[in-house]
């Protein structure tokens, strides 16, 4: 089927939006993409003319340590050892917190192990504990 919109009337915080389904809509805002679930359609084909109506909820965004991509209609968790901001619209979002390692973003992180330890976020390697110290698992700093 062909959800593609031809013109839009009325208030929405959407800058941009786009169809999913018959009952999902995408939503870009400048806090990120959102998905709207359509609680109502109507629609009457007349020929080569098309017109339609579409009653949908408001716009919010994906929580922190979640995101959400073009043709979904949830936000999805990060994988785990990562986290995100709010309004995340991509796995790389995802990024290995403070105290794990990874090698790309996007993908699961491993926490550090016991003598080990990164204070950044992001991909990367722990840092080894300078001799005559040592870290619980999961430490963030030295």
């Amino acid at each position: 089927s062909d959800y593609t919109g031809a013109s839009r009337v009325g208030a929405t915080a959407c800058e941009a939006s786009e169809w999913e389904s018959d009952s999902s809509m995408r939503c870009l805002s400048s806090g990120g993409v959102q998905t709207l679930r359509v609680a109502a359609t109507a629609a009457a084909r007349v020929g080569s003319e098309t017109e339609g109506m579409a009653y949908d909820t408001s716009c919010t965004s994906c929580l922190a340590g979640t995101y959400s991509t073009a043709g979904s209609s949830a936000c999805t968790p990060c994988p785990a050892g990562t986290g995100s901001a709010s309004g995340s619209d991509n796995l790389t979002d995802c990024k290995c917190l403070a105290g794990h390692s990874g090698t790309v973003d996007g993908a699961a992180c491993s926490a550090c192990e016991t003598g080990g330890y990164k204070a950044a976020t992001g991909a990367g390697k722990c840092s080894t504990c300078p001799a005559g110290t040592s870290s619980a698992s999961g430490s963030d700093a030295l």
